[in-house]
């Protein structure tokens, strides 16, 4: 295993918008959903839930196959809370579940979403097999949870499609990270500069999901329900080509991705919060305040999707890490912070891999993790991805 790039990307902040009522927001959404995706290996703009199908769409992991046609109905509809036991097989992973609950002893709403797509299929002529993972943990309401868990991996796919559309018209440029701005590199190894011809670079991934934050988060900014809600965002983007099998993280906010290899974990996330110096002072260098460790004394997250009337200090800017996997004894967790409010990265790790050693399902482990959060005192919703890798 070896970790390839490590980035953190930031955009200025955009100027204010009218936003619209919210009848005129979902017209314009889908009318701009069906214009984009009109083009060739773009899906419809809702999704199909079709059983089996490469569809970079459908969120049938996380659907009962019960609800299909009931689902196929509802308009824009949304992923389901419930994930049923009954998952399809993934091409670049062993095994892997979603599981959340509610917590409705302490929590009165279900603001977490979480979205598992075995077969996502980025554009018909990706010659990379892949699978699509992520947590969306809202705060101040679920819309932006919702709305991220809905387009965020439509979004992403759109961009990597022109971005390798573009790779294949002119083959020989391949671009540079020191030729885009407001990016640091906190690592690197020889492989970032390993590019093969017909498959995108994982620079060139990082590029698509940098944009891919930037341009949803504009999109939020025209809702109403974002002035004063958000979300954080870990996702990961598992890449099978030629044998290698590459996954990309990013995220914003407080919810975490936790690799475990060989027995050695390792947090390949970045909590965006107001208890990190890094985010702290970036936030005082734009005159901003922290109180009682939130940001104006009232967000605790510094990263964020939404959050539209604290743009200037609340930024979509995720932080992106790039790694080769070359151990079958590997999993990869991906939780909302229900679960890390309770246990730590050790802790979490360590509970994960004594029962694979034992031979449950993810899906079982998965079950156990939630029940045992709630014995050690967690009051919040509670998401939880689990990612086994090997053949």
């Amino acid at each position: 295993m070896g970790i390839s790039c490590s980035r953190d990307h930031s955009r200025a902040s955009s100027s204010a918008r009218p936003r619209r009522n919210k009848l005129q927001q979902m017209t314009d959404r889908r009318s701009k959903i069906t214009s984009s995706s009109s083009g060739e290996g773009h899906s419809p703009p809702c999704f199909r839930l079709r059983r089996g199908e490469d569809n970079r769409g459908q969120l049938e992991t996380v659907t009962p196959p019960a609800t299909q046609e009931r689902r196929r109905r509802l308009s824009p509809g949304s992923p389901s809370r419930k994930p049923s036991d009954q998952f399809l097989p993934s091409p670049v992973v062993r095994d892997y579940a979603a599981v959340s609950t509610q917590n409705s002893q302490f929590r009165k709403h279900m603001e977490d979403e979480c979205v598992a797509i075995p077969k996502y299929r980025a554009f018909p002529d990706d010659p990379a097999v892949s699978s699509f993972f992520g947590v969306y943990d809202g705060h101040g309401g679920d819309f932006c949870a919702k709305y991220a868990a809905k387009y965020f991996h439509q979004k992403l796919a759109d961009l990597m499609q022109v971005k390798y559309r573009s790779k294949r018209r002119q083959p020989s440029e391949v671009e540079s990270s020191s030729n885009r701005s407001n990016v640091t590199s906190t690592s690197s190894m020889d492989d970032c500069s390993d590019v093969e011809a017909d498959v995108l670079s994982n620079t060139e991934i990082e590029s698509c999901y940098a944009e891919a934050f930037s341009s949803l988060d504009k999109e939020l900014e025209d809702f109403d329900e974002s002035s004063e809600s958000g979300s954080t965002a870990v996702t990961c983007l598992i890449r099978k080509y030629n044998g290698r099998t590459t996954f990309h993280i990013a995220n914003v906010g407080d919810s975490r991705a936790i690799f475990c290899c060989d027995g050695r974990t390792s947090r390949l996330s970045v909590d965006h919060k107001a208890t990190n110096e890094d985010e702290v002072k970036r936030i005082r260098a734009l005159n901003g305040i922290i109180v009682n460790k939130r940001v104006a004394g009232s967000i605790s997250v510094t990263r964020a999707l939404g959050q539209a009337d604290e743009k200037k200090f609340i930024t979509s800017a995720p932080h992106i890490a790039s790694l080769e996997i070359a151990s079958d004894k590997a999993f990869l967790v991906l939780v909302s912070d229900g679960v890390t409010d309770v246990f730590s990265d050790e802790e979490l790790t360590k509970f994960v891999a004594q029962r694979l050693a034992e031979g449950e399902k993810s899906i079982t482990i998965g079950k156990m993790l939630l029940d045992e959060a709630k014995a050690q005192g967690s009051m919040d919703n509670m998401t939880a991805v689990i990612i086994c890798f090997g053949e």
